[in-house]
């Protein structure tokens, strides 16, 4: 019996990457057993609501990436110019790159937004989230911000400086709550009044409790950006800015209306003031990768995209993307088929719906890594999506059962 999994595994090779249209058809890779981590994605969304460290597990099944991974210098400064900025970063005002690279993050917020003022700071409109983590990876990664925040000199202005405690110390779940991450970005502009109506709430007098999109002050969410130190403050860690946004609704609406599809929310975002000129270039380059999981006897199930808010999009950025699959399509659309060759001569078919039919090379598909389990009772993987922006980009996908 140990002789007959290799030998699937042969048989069935890695899925090829297919053309939206009805006739299209891909191949499934077999394995034999379907990881408890997708079969979360079938956990009933009350369930999930109730359960900070679940929640968190699921959005951290999403893969985000951008073009340019690394930023291109290692400190960046306060509003000022060349010369000003010079002179501000000299005498101890700047954010640091920890890294110099992107990273991931994921937790629950504290407590709501912390939202900006009727008027604008200079160029500044940041909308904060303040992310508790419960994932040990993400916690120690707070850790060592915390860690390195210590060394500098600016961590004399920091309010806590007892290092024998946290978030100073290693960290514990039942600590969790001292190793919060700062999470920022000043929106764009011209599209600040309808991402607030539509998306997030990012102006002055709105927050996430009254959102329908949340109906929670302390919603669980992914972030994706730079991880830096600010030391215009006491070098605290913080992900400024956060351009790749994403959280699943679980709303007593989304519970209302079925309890176990589910729904992803996904941002992506220039920020938007004049302190991050060189890390935050336009156009904005950007992949995105959303699992499933569907029974193969729901031959109904489809995944719908749903176009929220989006500003110019600028198709040769993604050509500068890096990584990228041989074949990927674009969004030219409404309904299609994708027939998934499970074993035994059997398909599955995957449908693919859009609210809007969007003709651009900017905005581009594929599946990935989709697998069957030995019974065929499964069939999972992820829908990735690439997009080139000069501002934004948001969308809602629903991945809906249905037999």
């Amino acid at each position: 019996m140990r002789c007959f999994f290799p030998l699937l595994f042969f048989l069935f090779p890695l899925f090829s990457f297919a053309v939206a249209n009805s006739d299209s058809s891909s191949v499934v890779t077999l394995v034999p057993n379907v990881p408890e981590s997708f079969l979360q994605l079938r956990i009933s969304n009350d369930s999930i609501l109730k359960n900070d460290l679940l929640n968190e597990e699921i959005i951290d099944l999403v893969k985000v990436d951008e073009r340019d991974k690394r930023v291109p210098t290692p400190y960046t400064t306060h509003q000022g110019g060349l010369i000003g900025g010079w002179f501000i970063r000299m005498i101890g005002f700047y954010w640091k790159a920890v890294d110099r690279m992107r990273h991931k993050f994921v937790g629950t917020n504290r407590n709501g937004l912390s939202m900006p003022g009727e008027k604008d700071e200079l160029t500044e409109h940041d909308v904060n989230f303040n992310l508790i983590p419960h994932l040990p990876k993400y916690l120690n990664m707070v850790y060592d911000g915390r860690t390195l925040q210590t060394t500098r000199r600016q961590f004399r202005r920091a309010r806590h400086q007892d290092k024998t405690k946290p978030p100073f110390i290693e960290p514990t779940l039942e600590t969790a709550g001292e190793y919060d991450l700062h999470c920022e970005l000043t929106p764009p502009k011209r599209m600040r009044d309808s991402v607030n109506a539509l998306f997030y709430p990012c102006m002055h007098g709105y927050n996430l409790d009254k959102h329908q999109n949340f109906c929670d002050m302390k919603p669980t969410v992914g972030m994706y950006g730079v991880f830096v130190l600010d030391c215009n403050h006491s070098c605290h860690p913080e992900i400024h800015p956060y351009e790749w946004l994403w959280w699943l609704r679980t709303s007593e609406k989304e519970k209302a209306q079925n309890n176990f599809n589910k729904e992803w929310m996904l941002g992506f975002f220039k920020e938007s003031s004049n302190r991050f000129i060189l890390w935050s270039l336009p156009p904005r380059v950007g992949t995105i990768s959303v699992p499933f999981i569907f029974k193969t006897s729901e031959t109904k199930s489809y995944l719908q995209l749903n176009e929220i808010v989006h500003g110019k999009f600028r198709p040769h950025g993604v050509k500068r993307m890096k990584d990228l699959p041989q074949h990927t399509s674009e969004f030219n659309f409404s309904d299609t088929t994708i027939q998934l060759s499970l074993t035994n001569g059997k398909n599955f078919p995957l449908h693919l719906r859009t609210d809007k039919v969007t003709k651009t090379p900017a905005l581009r598909w594929w599946l990935s890594d989709i697998h069957t389990d030995a019974n065929a009772e499964w069939v999972w993987g992820y829908f990735n999506m690439v997009v080139s922006v000069k501002d934004g980009y948001t969308v809602r996908l629903e991945s809906v059962a249905s037999e």
